[in-house]
């Protein structure tokens, strides 16, 4: 990880005080500014990026970003999702009951994918295809004639929560996660990626190198 590029982005002078978990507040409020700075200010049309997190503490005032080279994890150019759940098909899935760490005592605070895509809007629900789709695993969201298009952060801990950072083109950025009491996996959009996100996070947290 040493030869990865570096970039530091600033946290806001105050959290964004969504979640009671000082460390779940910290890691949202650092992929907010991480899709703000990486993502919006740097425009639309970009590849998927994939990062790890360094926070020195809750209360750090920059975000240390390493950003694995896409070859360590994508040299085939396929779907990022794809290629992300390939890199983590060997590693081992985290054991139940894992020791809550602070991120100042791990190596890495957190992994994140940055990627845009498409979704449908907020305020229609699924037909009966895209549930049958999504069921089998398919992506349909690009064919739909409303389709919205999205660049999505999915972030992982090293104490295994999840994160979603969800900006619509044109609109507001949004933030959840799964240390939410009411969040529920259909809300966090929970699925391959974060799964994925899981194993690696953890690979890193045990000081393994998975790329």
């Amino acid at each position: 990880m040493q030869s990865w590029e570096k970039r530091t982005v600033l946290m806001p002078s105050k959290p964004l005080g969504l979640f009671q978990d000082d460390l779940a507040d910290a890691m949202a409020t650092a992929l907010h500014a991480i899709e703000a700075r990486e993502g919006e200010r740097r425009g639309w049309d970009r590849p998927a990026r994939l990062f790890t997190v360094h926070l020195a503490s809750v209360d750090s005032r920059s975000i240390e970003l390493r950003m694995v080279p896409t070859r360590s994890w994508n040299g085939r150019d396929i779907n990022p999702a794809d290629a992300l759940i390939n890199v983590a098909r060997n590693l081992p899935h985290p054991p139940a009951g894992l020791r809550r760490r602070e991120y100042a005592d791990s190596p890495v605070a957190g992994a994140a994918l940055m990627f845009e895509g498409w979704a449908r809007p907020n305020n229609r629900e699924p037909t009966k295809y895209e549930q049958r789709a999504a069921g089998l695993g398919l992506r349909v969201n690009h064919l739909a004639p409303d389709r919205v298009e999205t660049r999505c952060v999915y972030g992982v801990d090293i104490n295994q929560q999840q994160f979603h950072v969800f900006r619509a083109r044109g609109e507001e950025a949004r933030v959840y996660s799964t240390s939410e009491p009411d969040m529920d996996d259909a809300t966090m959009r929970s699925g391959r990626i974060p799964h994925a996100l899981n194993r690696i996070v953890h690979a890193l947290r045990e000081g393994r190198h998975p790329f």
